[in-house]
């Protein structure tokens, strides 16, 4: 694989992992709960960052690690990142990505996309390698769905979906 997906050493992964985020930390996301635990041959990542108004991101990756010059450099094989809004217990899902196989998909990268009530709109959406987001962009996504314009509070309810309409 190449491109933006392609292998890149841990420390340039972790400079722009950090610095992704720290686009966001004054103005969205409120807490930053993911961890990573790096052994010789894989990186785990797990956890979620809590963003404005009850926003999580919850985060499921899994990267493998190779060596080049006795460096560690990393590749992710498996994700997960999944979007919602939390309004006390209940969460109303927004979007999720992954790449589980248990689509019929050219190759398994898909969307899960959900309507206002959180109910997932069927069938999931093929995105493709080419389609498969980083989770900035995947943080980008979330950070559109609620800035002015994104969220749409109607009879004590929030309304999900109405992103660009005024």
């Amino acid at each position: 694989m190449s491109g933006k997906h392609g292998p890149n050493s841990w420390q340039d992964y972790l400079e722009v992992h950090r610095s992704r985020l720290a686009d966001f930390a004054d103005h969205f996301i409120i807490e930053d709960r993911l961890t990573s635990t790096r052994t010789r041959s894989q990186v785990v990542w797990k956890g979620e960052l809590l963003c404005a108004d009850g926003i999580e991101i919850h985060v499921t990756k899994t990267q493998e690690v190779t060596y080049r010059g006795g460096q560690p450099w990393v590749e992710t094989v498996d994700y997960s990142y999944h979007v919602f809004r939390r309004h006390g217990q209940v969460p109303t899902h927004l979007v999720r990505y992954d790449n589980s196989t248990h689509h019929r998909h050219p190759d398994p990268h898909h969307r899960h996309r959900y309507d206002a009530n959180g109910q997932e709109i069927l069938p999931p959406e093929h995105v493709g390698e080419a389609g498969w987001p980083t989770l900035g962009e995947v943080i980008e996504e979330a950070y559109a769905l609620w800035r002015p314009g994104g969220w749409r509070p109607r009879q004590g309810r929030v309304q999900v979906g109405t992103l660009g309409q005024d």
